[in-house]
């Protein structure tokens, strides 16, 4: 016997209207600009979030915790880049509907690639660590386009629609997704066993004290499935990232981390997560701008920390 499908309150079944009108507004527009046009649209909206506060709280928190030396007109500032980034990046992501995929060399370029197609060449499976950095859309897009497809996990989002208009743009360059699920687990490990390229975007707050790493010189919770699938694949582990080379231009760039086994899961699994961090934070210092600071990124704490009342957000935030 089928469990029910209960509808959704009418006031979340209007709200997924609204932002499925918003989705296909802001794809009808891109469409019309350039690449060039639409970041500088992009970063236009990210001004207007950044005036009227959206996230402002959480921008601003995380920002203090990462640079503490910086004085805080320099915040301000570096605040309101990241608003600006964000905001082109989103259009960016979206003016790929409306790119050939023949076409995307146009928009970026990998530094990097020959070492992983030869990693790949080993016959194992191959994970590549990305992060909520720059335009990692992009980034994935490019891998799956000019060096292998990737299967990359993803959450889902909360609006079905847009959750699946969002994979079928992304599906356009090769890119597989493994949304979060049940069988996610399965499918992330098949996807090692056929020798492929497994994505995973490691950096955002998790739920659980399982697991903390040294992010900024601040305990942050991370999640274990990154350290888990290397260790226990045995595989070629990259990091990756991207930075803007201009208006509408962008270099991805692959690295190989070298990692070594204990034979203590655990123990390995930390040593890779805290591999990954250290590469993504020594990024974020050179291109603080690029990162995506919107996430509660030091909201779980752990256990010490919680009985002593430490709390690095307000209730607001």
């Amino acid at each position: 016997m089928t469990e029910e499908i209960q509808p959704l309150p009418l006031w979340v079944q209007l709200r997924h209207q609204l932002e499925r009108l918003l989705f296909l507004f802001l794809l009808e527009l891109v469409r019309a600009l350039s690449p060039q046009e639409a970041a500088a649209v992009g970063r236009w909206i990210g001004r207007q979030l950044f005036r009227f506060g959206v996230r402002r709280k959480v921008v601003d928190r995380n920002l203090e915790i990462a640079f503490p030396q910086l004085s805080k007109p320099e915040l301000e500032a570096l605040s309101l880049r990241c608003y600006q980034n964000m905001g082109s990046h989103l259009l960016e992501f979206l003016k790929l509907d409306s790119v050939p995929p023949q076409d995307l060399d146009r928009l970026v370029s990998l530094e990097g690639a020959e070492e992983l197609k030869a990693a790949i060449a080993q016959g194992k499976g191959v994970v590549i660590a990305g992060s909520h950095f720059g335009h990692w859309e992009l980034l994935s897009a490019a891998i799956s386009r000019f060096v292998y497809p990737v299967a990359a996990y993803a959450g889902k989002q909360t609006n079905e629609w847009i959750d699946g208009r969002i994979n079928l743009l992304r599906n356009r360059f090769g890119l597989q997704t493994i949304t979060k699920s049940p069988r996610s687990n399965r499918e992330m490990l098949q996807c090692l066993k056929d020798q492929g390229i497994l994505g995973i975007l490691g950096d955002l707050n998790v739920p659980h004290k399982h697991l903390f790493v040294d992010f900024f010189g601040v305990k942050a919770a991370a999640g274990p499935g990154l350290g888990r699938f290397v260790a226990k694949g045995k595989c070629p582990l990259f990091f990756i990232w991207i930075t803007r080379e201009g208006a509408a231009r962008h270099k991805g760039h692959i690295i190989k981390l070298d990692y070594h086994l204990s034979g203590d899961l655990e123990a390995d699994i930390a040593q890779i997560a805290q591999s990954y961090f250290s590469a993504l934070e020594a990024k974020i210092k050179e291109y603080p701008d690029h990162y995506f600071w919107f996430n509660r990124r030091f909201k779980t704490r752990p256990v010490e920390e919680d009985q002593a009342g430490v709390k690095l957000y307000e209730k607001t935030d």
